[in-house]
């Protein structure tokens, strides 16, 4: 076949521009992930990569990116480990010419979690996106999951306490019954509202360690009021109920503190901030946190809001 024009390496044929990002959106690949465990899981991925582009030149080669991601997945038989993504930066540079290329990988992550009482296998799917970059002459790893669980309002906890909503003859009369009665009476009231927890956690990886996705989900559960579940039975409910309004749940007369309990907004963006800095300079460069607890009182879509920042090269005004 003749020779075909290459019409967008045409130089000085459009306004002298340059563009901070040009490239290709939403390539669809089948990507197996490397797990805590040493397991691969297979995941649909879709894979966004852009590169800068110079004032004098008309156009990429938009092909040459989904050909070269292509290419790597193949020769690697698609088994991507927590840092082989820039296998993928350092391939498009190199057949694109350039330095500052961008990929976005985004995929959900299926974990496999047992419910606390009755230990029934609960399939969690988290929203995974992976960030890659190349910046200071070297490549940068951002690692998001993003996961929804529990938050119980400490106000509302509070406000209706039993021991707040009765009179003095009364509680005379809780004063004659046994301790441990008495502590489940004072624990008790006539509940408090709770709110979906969307919480979303950007780390930069390091390169000789790392988080794993099942690492930042722990850290996510550990934090809140409560931790969720996509299947629950009752024993499992009561479970959920107790630990976000109590920390911790009643069974056969005795009680077992496991964490958790009433959480503002501010308290889970910091509860996982401190334990996120425990990995800070040995598993993870930098972080950011974003809580967003939709309200369930409101009768429009009010959300409360708390970002946490390491404060290093991640911006926050990227995340909102």
């Amino acid at each position: 076949m003749r020779d075909l024009p290459d019409v967008q390496n045409q130089k000085n044929s459009s306004p002298q521009i340059f563009i901070e990002k040009v490239g290709v959106k939403n390539i669809k690949v089948n990507l197996y992930i490397e797990t805590r465990s040493k397991t691969r899981q297979h995941v649909l991925a879709t894979i966004n990569s852009y590169c800068s582009l110079d004032k004098n030149i008309r156009g990429i080669n938009m092909s040459r990116m989904a050909r070269t991601i292509y290419k790597v997945l193949e020769e690697n038989s698609s088994e991507i480990g927590i840092n082989d993504f820039e296998k993928l930066v350092e391939h498009l540079r190199v057949t694109n010419n350039v330095d500052n290329i961008y990929i976005k990988t985004t995929f959900d992550y299926i974990m496999n979690i047992e419910t606390p009482i009755t230990k029934i296998c609960s399939l969690e799917p988290v929203t995974v996106v992976v960030e890659n970059f190349f910046e200071d002459d070297q490549i940068h790893n951002l690692w998001t999951v993003k996961t929804t669980e529990m938050s119980l309002c400490p106000c509302s906890k509070e406000m209706s306490l039993l021991k707040n909503n009765i009179s003095s003859e009364e509680l005379g009369e809780i004063y004659n019954l046994s301790p441990v009665l008495q502590e489940k009476i004072f624990a008790s009231g006539f509940g408090a509202h709770n709110q979906k927890s969307e919480i979303q956690v950007t780390v930069e990886m390091a390169k000789n360690d790392f988080l794993w996705i099942e690492d930042i989900v722990d850290i996510v559960k550990s934090s809140v009021s409560a931790p969720t579940f996509s299947v629950l039975k009752r024993p499992d409910e009561k479970w959920v109920t107790e630990v976000s309004y109590l920390g911790g749940y009643w069974d056969k007369g005795s009680f077992f503190a496991v964490g958790g309990g009433p959480r503002f907004v501010e308290d889970i963006a910091r509860n996982v901030t401190e334990k996120l800095n425990l990995c800070l300079d040995k598993k993870i460069l930098d972080y950011i946190v974003i809580v967003n607890n939709h309200e369930s009182i409101h009768s429009d879509n009010i959300t409360a809001t708390s970002i946490i920042t390491a404060g290093r090269r991640i911006k926050t005004q990227n995340y909102l």
